[in-house]
């Protein structure tokens, strides 16, 4: 990577990427333009260090429904023109585990949940609400309210009254990124215990430490 003159703050980590020489890679939030925009980038000077950072950018514009920003390499911005700082994580770490030999595509506002074999469907109501539908055997718990709430903690959406409504606080649509959320938010609780053990192992190396 060449030089960045403002890299900004770094707000998510992978320590070994696990599909690239198990570099450090990092992304980080600045300002471009007076908006927030994030910075994928790694201190590593491997051979195709380069291709595999804007690849990483760019399966996160895909998954997060994110836009690149105008001749700056690896950088990204919502169309909304505000930042979610929380979804906007887990997008990064969904693109760094995304196999390169596979296609990227926006993950769908449905899906199964295994654990309770309820399909669940997001239901999209305009101006960035979004409402949670289980379909589920008579008698049985509906998932709604547990995907809502995992929904709301995973990328910090404003919660309804009514239990099954989650809303990104710009008041604009994100499908792309609501999808994505979706598949951890049935089971919320052991995803954060896994990001919260990920921190604590290790930090991004400084560049002479990734020059092997």
């Amino acid at each position: 990577m060449g030089v960045v003159a403002d890299i900004g703050t770094r707000i998510e980590l992978v320590p070994m990427d696990g599909h690239f020489e198990d570099i450090s890679v990092a992304l980080y939030r600045r300002e471009s333009g007076g908006a927030p925009v994030g910075l994928v980038h790694t201190y590593s000077h491997k051979p195709g260090v380069d291709a595999r950072v804007q690849y990483v950018a760019e399966t996160m514009a895909i998954l997060g429904g994110l836009d690149g920003v105008a001749d700056e390499a690896a950088t990204l911005r919502f169309p909304c023109g505000t930042w979610h700082e929380a979804a906007v994580k887990r997008v990064f770490l969904e693109a760094c585990k995304a196999d390169p030999a596979q296609p990227v595509i926006p993950r769908p506002l449905d899906l199964h949940d295994r654990r309770s074999g309820q399909h669940i469907t997001l239901e999209k109501l305009g101006g960035g609400a979004y409402r949670v539908h289980a379909q589920h055997a008579e008698g049985e718990e509906s998932r709604a309210r547990v995907v809502a709430n995992g929904l709301a903690k995973l990328g910090r959406l404003a919660p309804d009254e009514d239990g099954i409504t989650v809303t990104f606080q710009c008041g604009t649509d994100h499908d792309a990124l609501a999808g994505l959320l979706l598949v951890r938010a049935p089971n919320v609780r052991a995803v954060l215990r896994e990001e919260e053990a990920a921190a604590l192992r290790g930090v991004l190396a400084a560049p002479s430490a990734q020059e092997r």
